[in-house]
């Protein structure tokens, strides 16, 4: 009979805002990956290819399909961005007591979206 204990399974963890953050760290790393990288060369070969094909891109981008994706994008980088700044103050060892590692865990994105509305508010008021 084997005695070897068994990991925990999944039912046994309570979900937690710590859980949600990781989670999004990694999609919106993902996001900002793949989003990100086919804007960025649509932009760069519209920018090589003459004033016609930059022109298409502004229109695309200007959007409101555009916006919503470029909005998107700029949270996403906000999320990721106070994600792992929360990961690197914890791993220099700080903010593991279950109430400080809650209290930035619901703080992250809130943060996020707070920058996000403000990044796009200097932008739209420019």
């Amino acid at each position: 009979m084997n005695q070897r204990p068994l990991s925990p399974h999944l039912q046994i963890w309570r979900w937690g805002p710590h859980m949600l953050i990781s989670i999004l760290h990694r999609a919106t790393g993902d996001g900002m990956a793949l989003v990100g990288l086919g804007v960025l060369v649509w932009w760069l070969g519209a920018l090589a290819s003459g004033p016609e094909a930059y022109a298409t891109f502004q229109g695309a981008m200007g959007s409101p399909l555009g916006l919503i994706v470029l909005v998107g994008l700029s949270w996403a980088f906000f999320t990721h961005m106070m994600s792992g700044l929360r990961h690197f103050v914890l791993d220099i060892g700080a903010g593991y007591e279950l109430d400080t590692n809650r209290m930035w865990s619901i703080a992250a994105p809130i943060i996020a979206i707070l920058l996000t509305m403000a990044f796009w508010a200097v932008i739209l008021t420019r």
